[in-house]
């Protein structure tokens, strides 16, 4: 029984971290094609703290990139005839949208970061422990201006 105690809580690992089930796939449209180039290069100029990042297209992207059930439709691929979401990578973009704004507030603390706040405030209740942890972290540096 005591060597079962082990392998037993690595099996429980994955639940701790996405909070419950594998996420359902998410209905709905992809971005628009190109939208991996407009990430990175919206996350280029944020990680920057370039005033670009309020340019009307690359706050639309930072903000597409914060909206998680975007990242599950994002993240979709057919496998054997059976949709599956890729729930990892549409997180971690998630995630490093967070991050970038965290760069940004770090590097220029007076600029106003207010259009991402609502998105970044969603974030908190994720249901991924990852995603709410960084929102949460980036969500009290950004009150702490």
């Amino acid at each position: 029984m005591r060597r079962a105690i082990p392998f037993l809580l690595l099996a429980l690992v994955p639940l701790a971290c996405n909070r419950g089930s594998a996420p359902a796939v998410v209905t709905g449209p992809k971005s628009t094609p190109g939208w991996e180039v407009r990430y990175n290069a919206a996350i280029a100029l944020a990680r920057r703290g370039s005033p670009s990042v309020f340019d009307n297209r690359v706050k639309e992207s930072i903000l597409e990139m914060l909206d998680e059930d975007q990242q599950m439709r994002n993240f979709r691929e057919t496998i054997d005839g059976k949709e599956i979401t890729d729930a990892g990578k549409a997180q971690l973009t998630v995630i490093t949208a967070v991050q970038a704004l965290a760069d940004l507030h770090s590097r220029k603390p007076e600029v106003d970061l207010s259009p991402f706040k609502p998105a970044i405030d969603k974030l908190v209740n994720s249901p991924s422990l990852a995603v709410s942890t960084e929102a949460k972290k980036t969500q009290l540096l950004l009150a702490s201006k």
